[in-house]
């Protein structure tokens, strides 16, 4: 189970991205835009430093529309990567090269972006293969898979 920020403004969007997830069994918050997204996260580091005393990013992973009323997607991600530069990101979006020329200098590691139109499926794929991967790699203890299982069998 992960738990997952979603700045979406297209609200029919945002409820199928949240049934779909919730039916994973993922935590899901919804935000209509960058700046509303940029504000829970903001508050949920604060919470995670005053009083679980870590630096670790408050979510597993953001998914961020990046054309959005008030803050783009690519604005909402400085901000976050400013906080937290470990943050997973996602974008959603038929934008991907303008995004990423936006944000030249953010380890290409940290973003991924999914092109529209996609399936929902696919999307779950691509949340719950990368940060599967994630989790491997990241592992202090190699006893996440078994030995004949590796990331790279995992797309």
């Amino acid at each position: 189970m992960f738990n997952i920020l979603i700045a979406e403004d297209n609200d029919f969007t945002a409820k199928q991205y949240k049934t779909a997830l919730e039916k994973r069994n993922h935590k899901v918050t919804l935000t209509k835009d960058g700046v509303e997204c940029v504000d829970l996260y903001t508050n949920e580091v604060k919470y995670e430093e005053l009083f679980r005393k870590t630096r670790t990013p408050p979510y597993d992973i953001v998914l961020l529309d990046h054309d959005m009323p008030r803050m783009t997607g690519a604005a909402a991600a400085k901000e976050i990567l400013e906080q937290r530069p470990n943050q997973r990101l996602i974008f959603l979006s038929a934008y991907g090269n303008a995004i990423m020329s936006k944000l030249d200098t953010v380890r290409e590691d940290t973003i991924q972006i999914v092109q529209k139109p996609f399936s929902l499926n696919f999307l779950i794929k691509k949340i719950e293969g990368s940060a599967l991967r994630n989790r491997i790699i990241n592992s202090q203890n190699g006893n996440v898979l078994t030995a004949s299982q590796d990331a790279a069998a995992i797309r």
